[in-house]
C-alpha cells in the first residue's frame, strides 16, 4: 500500500469534506462532500490518465457573481442546479448582463439578476430590457448620478425599473480585501447619501421603484462578528428606508465575503483563512439582519447573498505537468556568515530625528528603520534556505505551466493554495513566474524525484476554482488551460475536454489571425522555398496549445 500522504499536506485541513488521499496515495474529490458514500470519490489521477487515453421561496436567496469564473459551463451549471432555490445571477458590466440574460432564460421565474457597477445610458437600457422581458432585474445605484440615468432611460423605454441602493458601510475587515474599506470605498453610497436618493424617488413619485438595499464589506471576512456587524449596520439602514420614508422595501443584498479556508487552520488570518463554517456564516447574517428588524418593527426582508468565491472554489482544480528537476546552487555565504551580517544590522542603530526637526525628519528617520528591517528579513531568508540545503538538496521544479495564466491571484495579490507537491518554476520569460511560498509558511515541499521511466509526473493546485480564469493575462501569449469536464462519482465520466485556445489568445492582441499570421507566414515561407516544411508547423501551431505539447525529460548522467 502506497504511503498516505493526507497528514503531510494538510488535507484534513484545506481539503475537508471534498478532498482525500486513497490507498494508492491518489488525490480523490468527494463531490457530495462528508455525504460522498464509499466508491463515490472521483481518483484525479485515473481522471489524468483517461482523459491522455482520449486525446491522444424561502426569505433566503442566492446570486453568483459572473466575475468569479465566467466560464460558460460554471454559469450554466449553477443555474440548472439552483433551479428550486431560484438562485440568480449578478453582473457588473454589459458583456456580463448579456450572459446572465442568456443564462437566467432557463431559470426558475423571480431568480434576481443584479446589476452592480458603474453604469452607463446602454447598460441601463440594456437591463431595463431584460426587464421588459420578465427577468427580475435589479440595477444597484452605486453613484447619485446613475438615478438620472435610470429615470430618463425608463421614460424612452417604457419600462419601470426595480432599483438598489450599494451602501457604503463604516464595518471594515482587515488584510488586504479590506484595505479600501469603509467611507474610502470605491463603490456605493454614505447612509446620508442614500437617505436623499430616496427622498428624491418620494418626490418624482417614483418611491415604489426601490426594493433592495445592497452592501458589500470584501472578499474573505475572517470571522463571524465582522459579518454579525455589518449585517446590523446595514439592517439599521434598511429599517429606517421603510420606517420613515416609506420605501417599500424587499431584499437586503448582503454581497459576498464568505471565505474558504486555504491553509486549512481555521484560524481567521487576514486573506488566506476563515473562522466559520457555511452554517455559522449563514446563522450570523439571519441572526443580525432579524433582531435588527424585530427591533424597528420592520417585516423581515429576503436575505441575498452573492458568495461566489465560497460557490465555486472546491469546483476545479489546474493539473500542472512537471518537465525536469534542476538542483539549486548553495548559497555563497555561510549560515556563520550570515548570522554575523544579521547581528551587525540589528546592532545599528538608525538616526534619530533632531529635535524640532519636524516631519521631514521623522518620516527619514521611520524609512531608514524601514530599510534596515528589510535588509534583516533578506538576510534571514537566506540564512533559512541555506540551513534547509544543507540537509537536502533543493530541485526547482519546471512546470508546464504559465504563473500569470493559471494561477494569477499568487502573483497578483499573493495568495497561497494547497498545492501537492510544489517548488514551481514555469516556463514564462519572466523571473516572477515562479511559486515559492505555500500554506504553512514553507518556501519548498517535498517532492518525489522525476523518473521518466515511471511516467509523468503532475502537481495538482486546489481550491483554485475562483477568480483565476477571470484574472489570467497574456504573459507571452500563454492560454488558459485544457478545459477537462468530468460527472459523476467514482464510475466518473470525462464530459469534454477543450483544448487551451491559441488561435483566439493571438486576436485578444487584435491580430487577424488569417490574414496578419497564416498569409503572413505563408508568404514568407512560399518565398523562400519552404512551405512544405513550414505549413504543417503553422498549422500545428495554431491549433495545438501554447504549452509544451512533446517535451522530454532530459536523461541526467
Amino acid at each position: 500500500m502506497a504511503k498516505n500522504y493526507g497528514e503531510l499536506y494538510n488535507i484534513l485541513g484545506w481539503g475537508e469534506p471534498y478532498f482525500t488521499v486513497n490507498s494508492k496515495g491518489h488525490l480523490c474529490a468527494k463531490p457530495h462532500g462528508r455525504e460522498t458514500a464509499p466508491g463515490q470519490e472521483i481518483d484525479v489521477h485515473s481522471v489524468i490518465e483517461e482523459v491522455l487515453a482520449g486525446t491522444t421561496n424561502d426569505n433566503k436567496k442566492g446570486v453568483y457573481p459572473i466575475k468569479v469564473d465566467q466560464n460558460k459551463d460554471v454559469i450554466q451549471d449553477l443555474v440548472r442546479f439552483g433551479y428550486d432555490e431560484s438562485y440568480g445571477l449578478e453582473a457588473g458590466s454589459k458583456p456580463e448582463l448579456l450572459v446572465a440574460m442568456s443564462c437566467l432564460a432557463k431559470a426558475k421565474p423571480g431568480a434576481y439578476l443584479v446589476c452592480n457597477g458603474y453604469k452607463d445610458a446602454d447598460f441601463i437600457a440594456l437591463a431595463l430590457s431584460a426587464r421588459a422581458l420578465g427577468l427580475n432585474c435589479i440595477i444597484v445605484l452605486e453613484t447619485e448620478e446613475e438615478l438620472d440615468i435610470v429615470v430618463d432611460q425608463s421614460a424612452k423605454l417604457g419600462v419601470e425599473p426595480a432599483i438598489g441602493i450599494r451602501a457604503k458601510l463604516l464595518t471594515k475587515i482587515p488584510g488586504h480585501f479590506g484595505s479600501t474599506a469603509g467611507k474610502r470605498r470605491k463603490f456605493g453610497l454614505l447612509e446620508e447619501k442614500i437617505y436623499g436618493v430616496a427622498e428624491r424617488l418620494r418626490e418624482m413619485g417614483k418611491l415604489h421603484w426601490l426594493t433592495m438595499l445592497h452592501f458589500h464589506i470584501g472578499s474573505m471576512i475572517p470571522a463571524t462578528e465582522i459579518m454579525r456587524e455589518a449585517v446590523g449596520e446595514a439592517a439599521g439602514i434598511y429599517c429606517n428606508l421603510v420606517s420613515r420614508y416609506g420605501a417599500p422595501m424587499t431584499v437586503l443584498e448582503c454581497g459576498g465575503g464568505l471565505g474558504v479556508d486555504y491553509d486549512g487552520t481555521r484560524s481567521g488570518d487576514a486573506d488566506m483563512s476563515v473562522a466559520y463554517g457555511l452554517e455559522e456564516y449563514a446563522s450570523s447574517v439571519v441572526e443580525a439582519a432579524r433582531l435588527r428588524c424585530d427591533r424597528s418593527g420592520v417585516a423581515h426582508p429576503v436575505l441575498c447573498n452573492e458568495s461566489g468565491r465560497a460557490m465555486v472554489t472546491h469546483h476545479s482544480m489546474i493539473i500542472l505537468e512537471a518537465l525536469s528537476a534542476i538542483p539549486e546552487p548553495p548559497e555563497d555565504e555561510t549560515c556563520d556568515q550570515l548570522m554575523s551580517k544579521i547581528r551587525d544590522l540589528s546592532s545599528k542603530k538608525p538616526r534619530m530625528a533632531a529635535n524640532g526637526g519636524g516631519g521631514a525628519s521623522l518620516y527619514s528617520h521611520a524609512a531608514e528603520l524601514q530599510k534596515q528591517g528589510i535588509e534583516m528579513y533578506k538576510l534571514a531568508k537566506k540564512m533559512c534556505k541555506r540551513v534547509t540545503s544543507d540537509a537536502n538538496t533543493i530541485y526547482n521544479y519546471h512546470m508546464n505551466l504559465s504563473v500569470f495564466s493559471l494561477v494569477a491571484d499568487y502573483w497578483g495579490v499573493g495568495q497561497l493554495f494547497p498545492m501537492m507537491p510544489g517548488t514551481l518554476v514555469d516556463i514564462t520569460c519572466d523571473s516572477d513566474g515562479k511559486i515559492d511560498k505555500f500554506i504553512g509558511g514553507g518556501e519548498t515541499l517535498p517532492l518525489h524525484p522525476l523518473d521518466p521511466e515511471r511516467g509523468a509526473y503532475y502537481v495538482a493546485v486546489l481550491l483554485s476554482g475562483s477568480y483565476q480564469e477571470a484574472l489570467a493575462c497574456k504573459h507571452n501569449l500563454f492560454s488558459g488551460p485544457t478545459l477537462v469536464r468530468v460527472e459523476g462519482a467514482g464510475a466518473f465520466k470525462v464530459v469534454s475536454v477543450e483544448m487551451g485556445p491559441t488561435t483566439e489568445i493571438i486576436g485578444t492582441m487584435r491580430f487577424d489571425v488569417r490574414e496578419d499570421i497564416a498569409s503572413a507566414v505563408e508568404e514568407l515561407a512560399k518565398k523562400n522555398n519552404l512551405w512544405v516544411n513550414v505549413e504543417p508547423l503553422k498549422a500545428k501551431g495554431l491549433t495545438t496549445m501554447p504549452y509544451l505539447n512533446e517535451y522530454k525529460v532530459p536523461k541526467t548522467t
